[in-house]
């Protein structure tokens, strides 16, 4: 079968007010390609879940499309905080539930098991209990010991980025998986974009870095940095001059309206376009 799509395809695919898991971690591997398409659209009223989210979370929550965000940490590691997640944070401008990194994944192995909740030691004597009150303090019915129930987290969609695809919808994953093939097993609709779409049989010569199987994928999408400006190892590092710029563009109403205007409100070749190209980025950014 094959699965592949456009971006927009994939964005029509999201209903306002869906629940949208995003793979990667932080500055690595953010499907952002798409997560910029899903923040030019018309969609609303989100709920994004992220283990550590970064400027994926910060684009959709500057963007308006999010109502509800449930994450362990949303930052730009070493260039410092997340300038529209800590001012909808600081401003109740969204509904934010603070989990931690173990309890997402926990969540999500909830609905992949089927069950309404995970049960857990994590958490316990720490104040998330009292920040979060999802989570329910529980006695183990056979031996009495105290746990946490960590309820399911059910993404409706889950928007990951890979290195290699194939048509079918197989994923691999050079490296670090993060969440992602939990977000994959866990959503109603997995979409997936790639650096690049590859035969079958050359998928399988990576073996197990065959990490997404054809089974929880629904779409598939070739976007060469697709991830930028995250990094996608090892074909390319995290731009982190993009990221500064995008930081300081942040900080006032006229630079953040300039910096949609070049790199959000224009499609994707567009947006390599306005970096100098893809040439311009190999020399830059290719390890």
């Amino acid at each position: 079968m094959d699965k592949r799509m456009s971006i927009d395809e994939v964005v029509e695919a999201i209903p306002s007010g869906a629940t949208v898991a995003i793979g990667g971690s932080s500055i690595s591997r953010k499907p952002m390609a798409l997560v910029r398409a899903l923040a030019r659209s018309d969609k609303r009223d989100l709920t994004v879940i992220v283990d550590v989210g970064g400027p994926d979370v910060d684009l959709l929550l500057g963007t308006g499309r999010v109502r509800r965000v449930i994450y362990a940490f949303v930052g730009f590691e070493v260039l410092g905080l997340a300038p529209h997640f800590r001012r909808a944070r600081q401003q109740n401008l969204a509904e934010f539930e603070e989990w931690t990194e173990y309890t997402v994944m926990a969540g999500l192995d909830a609905t992949i098991k089927r069950v309404p909740f995970m049960p857990t030691h994590a958490t316990l004597g720490t104040d998330v209990l009292k920040v979060n009150r999802s989570f329910k303090e529980m006695q183990d019915p056979f031996g009495g010991e105290t746990l946490v129930a960590v309820p399911a987290l059910a993404p409706d969609v889950a928007l990951i980025h890979v290195n290699y695809a194939d048509v079918q919808g197989n994923g691999v994953i050079l490296g670090d998986g993060h969440v992602d093939v939990l977000c994959a097993k866990a959503a109603q609709a997995t979409y997936m974009s790639c650096e690049r779409i590859l035969s079958s049989a050359e998928l399988q010569r990576f073996g197990r870095d065959v990490q997404i199987l054809r089974v929880y994928s629904k779409g598939v999408v070739e976007i060469p940095w697709g991830a930028h400006p995250t990094g996608c190892a090892p074909d390319y590092r995290t731009d982190l001059r993009h990221l500064e710029d995008y930081l300081k563009a942040a900080q006032s109403e006229e630079g953040w309206r300039r910096y949609e205007s070049e790199f959000v409100d224009v499609d994707h070749r567009q947006y390599l376009a306005n970096h100098g190209g893809p040439e311009e980025l190999v020399s830059r950014l290719k390890v």
